[in-house]
Order: structure tokens, then sequence, then C-alpha cells
């Protein structure tokens, strides 16, 4: 086999585990989560460990909550009670 044929194999195959290891980044990043951010730091230093990986990678797959509109009644009454 040709050394430039093994240098690439190797570049391509280096490529394909950065993208691996950085996958729930990549989706949090396409799922626009809001917290993208922590994901990419918690991929970062902890994805090394497969805790760390599969944690980020269920929290860039988990839906995001959606902000509750809270409605106060207050029967007609201003500010004072009155």
């Amino acid at each position: 086999m040709s050394t430039l044929f093994i240098s690439l194999v190797t570049i391509v195959g280096i490529i394909m585990l950065i993208g691996l290891y950085f996958l729930p980044t990549i989706i949090a990043g396409f799922r626009k989560k809001t917290n993208f951010t922590s994901i990419l730091l918690l991929n970062f230093f902890l994805g090394w460990s497969l805790i760390g990986w599969v944690v980020a990678i269920v929290w860039a797959a988990s839906v995001d909550n959606k902000p509750q509109q809270i409605v106060i009644n207050n029967n007609g009454r201003n500010d004072n009670g009155v």
C-alpha cells in the first residue's frame, strides 16, 4: 500500500472520530438548544468518559421546555386591593 493512501485513511479516520466525539454538540447545534454552550463544555471536558458523553447526547436530544404564560386574574381590583 502507498504511504499516501495510509495517510489519507488515517486523516479521514481521525476526522470521523472527532466528529463522533462531538456528536452531542453537533446535535445540539442543529436543534438550536438554548443551553448549547453548556452541552459543548460538558462534551469537551467530560466527553472522554463514557458517562459524560452519554449525558451530553441525552441532553442534546432532549426537548427544551417551552415557556408557559401565566395569567393572573385579580377580579377587576387594582394593585391596592380596592
